[in-house]
């Protein structure tokens, strides 16, 4: 076998790598009629249930979703009561059991005459392709992707490959999270369809929120849908991944995948109610209306366009970080912030310098190194603190043994790492951001989000309530005497304990973190 000079060899390399690129790009989107969304009809059950469950004099109705069983349940019991149709928009719904149990409930919706829409960023589809297909494969359901990797589609790192001379497009992700039934009722917040997010994974979970909605807040985010679904930017999923299995095999595989979901969440008992006193939806529904809280909410998203980069060189004022940003800018008393992944960068700076300089106490909530899945996110931030503090910007960071101090909460994360991913902004005690978007970068300049500013102070006192357990589960961090340096005030023993250092991280992701965070800019994080 000849040798194979170095130069050679590169230059192999070299043209491997173009032939890749130069094969790997996306076909021109199929011509396709727009589809839209189904209003809620009266005398369908899903349609009659909001009408009832509505407070007199509100225009929007809404329950909070503080506790993972209750989220999925809520999801469960809508598919399952469906009669008309179901748009599902998720940037990962995963190929395990928390994925295989709503999507069996999808493909029974669908077998009762349900049109059934998903459209996923394509991000993580590499795991979920063959689940997806096989579901499609089910009459009366169609599935498409957000802004897709050109080839390479069985793996992750095939993906990235073909996709080198195209990263500034692939980049730019779907992060929405939303569920409507039948027009009538909607499930949008902080979490995907996973096991971390519903307390099934064994390694780690995640605290999140989300909210039940019904009233007219319900078709403006169907409109947000049929927005991204009719986009260009969105591909059906068989025209990048063409099925080969006849309808039968695939429908069979279908099947055969997810029957380890058969027996997945359970109905939660009638005497259960969560951190906040709700029952389970399932529960709920049978005996109407349902209790909800009352009020308005402002339904608002990024446009699905924000993949072409138009927000990333410049302070965008359409996108969803912006109009949180006006919305804190208006505090007068108090701002307190949930987010998973906090980078304020320059601009969160400024505008929390500007609100602290009215005298509004601003308190951020976030994860700690030791409970971050991003641990690279945590050492951008880490930049930040003292200049915070130094601002009398109160800052807890979660920590998962704190966490479990709390015996709900505890029992569930049972043996994994628990860490925050809820995204909530409380303002003045009657307003109150849910959604899916973080403090950081990404959501601001790179991902499209979708966001709520609920006007109710019954759901702000009760999203200050759960931010009580989180903090309690949380270090609170303070200047240490020098005023240069961070400490971390934590309990053991009910007892005080002060730390110099991250608490709770072992040294080689601390080394790890700090060799490689210097050459991680904000903007990839």
């Amino acid at each position: 076998m000849p040798v194979i000079s170095s130069s050679r060899r590169w230059l192999f390399l070299a043209a491997l790598l173009a032939l890749l690129q130069g094969c790997a790009t996306l076909p021109p989107p199929a011509q396709r009629e727009p589809s839209t969304a189904m209003p809620a009809q009266a005398g369908i059950e899903l349609a009659d249930l909001a009408a009832q469950s509505i407070p007199p004099g509100s225009p929007s109705a809404f329950r909070p979703l503080p506790l993972s069983a209750w989220s999925m349940e809520a999801r469960l019991t809508l598919v399952r009561h469906a009669r008309q149709s179901l748009d599902i928009q998720y940037y990962l719904l995963q190929n395990d059991m928390t994925g295989h149990a709503l999507l069996r409930a999808v493909r029974d919706a669908a077998g009762r005459g349900v049109r059934v829409r998903i459209l996923v960023d394509d991000l993580y589809t590499h795991k979920s392709d063959r689940m997806l297909l096989s579901l499609e494969a089910y009459p009366n359901i169609e599935v498409r992707l957000y802004n897709p990797f050109p080839a390479g589609r069985s793996f992750s790192w095939s993906r990235w490959v073909f996709a080198l001379s195209d990263f500034a497009r692939v980049n730019h992700r779907m992060h929405n999270k939303l569920l409507i039934a039948d027009g009538a009722f909607a499930v949008a917040g902080g979490r995907n369809i996973a096991d971390e997010y519903f307390f099934s994974s064994k390694e780690g979970n995640f605290v999140d929120f989300d909210l039940l909605v019904a009233g007219q807040a319900v078709p403006q985010l169907a409109a947000i849908f049929d927005r991204y679904w009719n986009s260009p930017r969105v591909y059906q999923l068989k025209q990048l991944e063409p099925e080969r299995a006849t309808p039968e095999a695939a429908r069979a595989e279908f099947d055969a995948m997810s029957m380890d979901a058969r027996d997945a969440f359970p109905p939660l008992a009638p005497d259960k109610v969560d951190l906040v006193g709700f029952h389970g939806l399932g529960n709920d529904i049978a005996t109407p209306p349902l209790k909800m809280l009352g009020g308005s909410i402002e339904v608002f998203s990024d446009d699905p366009e924000k993949a072409s980069g138009r927000s990333e060189k410049i302070e965008d004022p359409a996108t969803v970080t912006s109009r949180v940003i006006r919305a804190i800018a208006d505090a007068r008393t108090e701002v307190v912030a949930a987010s998973p992944y906090f980078v304020p960068g320059e601009r969160g700076m400024r505008g929390l310098s500007a609100v602290r300089e009215k005298n509004v106490r601003v308190e951020i909530i976030t994860n700690s190194l030791a409970s971050n899945d991003e641990p690279f996110v945590t050492a951008a931030y880490a930049q930040y603190r003292v200049p915070l503090l130094k601002e009398g910007v109160d800052i807890y960071e979660t920590d998962s043994s704190q966490l479990k101090h709390n015996k709900i909460i505890g029992a569930a994360l049972r043996a994994s790492i628990g860490r925050s991913h809820s995204k909530l902004i409380v303002i003045d005690q009657h307003l109150t951001f849910v959604g899916s978007m973080n403090l950081d970068f990404r959501s601001s300049r790179l991902n499209t989000e979708l966001g709520m500013l609920v006007e109710s102070p019954e759901l702000a006192a009760d999203v200050l309530k759960l931010k009580d357990v989180v903090r309690a589960g949380s270090y609170r961090l303070r200047l240490a005497p020098d005023g240069k340096h961070v400490q971390w005030v934590g309990s053991e023993d009910d007892k005080e304990v002060v730390y110099d250092d991250e608490p709770g991280e072992d040294l080689g992701t601390k080394i790890e973190v700090w060799l490689l965070s210097p050459f991680i800019s904000e903007s990839l994080l």
